[in-house]
């Protein structure tokens, strides 16, 4: 990439089931992330949702994670590899347990910047608010999250949603500059079927660069596939830290859009 071309970065929210994550995502990008049908019936996040968004330091691409205990894995694969997370603790019930668990998972992972979203604020009294910011505080402690600085917002009247973009501006512009040297890795977290583009794969290109033809090796099976096409946030090249799309007919990867 060269030093003129816009930056982009990959936010994973993280936090307890029905704390405002998905709600959040939508305030900030205008896209709901829950596209699943059981998800919009029961209101709850299942699987990995995404949606983007611009910063003045760059395109901002959204990883929407389940915060239920079921979905761990969903979970796991969604923060892997992100520049920041967007940790979202419900004011009315402060820190539970799946926060705790994400926390943790963040800071082995060594995500070390972010922003802390104190969601639901509008639903609070003052003294509670205050008495979960100390709870939550003592929970950040000894994690890799301990500096975030800490919003207090509500999606529902748009309070503080304008101060999280700001403070996300701040740290993604402190991130350092990925360099996309080397062997394209392209862990992937999501794989599905779409009639007339095949098998589709997504996931956050963690290094080097991929192109039309090129064909990269499908691990563990040590099986080469074509790539037939990029689709990255609406537009089809694919620097490092994009979130991608392909697809794979008998493994080999074409343009379509994210599902």
């Amino acid at each position: 990439m060269t030093g003129s071309a816009r930056r982009t970065f990959v936010v994973a929210t993280a936090g307890h089931i029905d704390h405002g994550k998905s709600a959040l995502v939508q305030a900030l990008t205008g896209t709901d992330p829950d596209r699943l049908e059981d998800e919009k019936r029961r209101q709850m996040t299942i699987d990995l949702g995404f949606a983007h968004f611009d910063l003045p330091c760059g395109r901002v691409g959204l990883v929407d994670v389940p915060g239920h205990q079921r979905f761990m894995r969903n979970m796991l694969a969604g923060v892997h590899g992100v520049d920041a997370a967007l940790l979202v603790v419900a004011a009315t019930e402060g820190p539970m347990p799946q926060t705790l668990e994400h926390v943790g998972v963040l800071t082995l992972f060594g995500v070390d910047r972010g922003v802390v979203a104190l969601s639901k604020c509008d639903l609070v009294e003052a003294d509670w608010l205050e008495l979960v910011t100390e709870e939550l505080a003592a929970c950040l402690e000894a994690s890799s999250l301990a500096d975030a600085p800490v919003v207090e917002v509500s999606s529902r009247t748009g309070q503080g949603v304008q101060r999280v973009r700001e403070e996300l501006e701040r740290v993604l512009a402190a991130a350092p500059t990925h360099q996309d040297g080397g062997d394209a890795r392209l862990p992937v977290d999501r794989s599905f079927s779409l009639r007339g583009f095949g098998t589709v794969v997504t996931g956050t290109l963690a290094g080097g660069s991929l192109q039309l033809g090129d064909q990269p090796v499908l691990l563990p099976e040590g099986r080469r596939v074509r790539v037939r096409g990029l689709w990255a946030r609406g537009s089809r090249c694919c620097p490092p830290r994009r979130r991608r799309c392909g697809t794979e007919p008998g493994c080999s990867s074409t343009t379509g859009p994210p599902r």
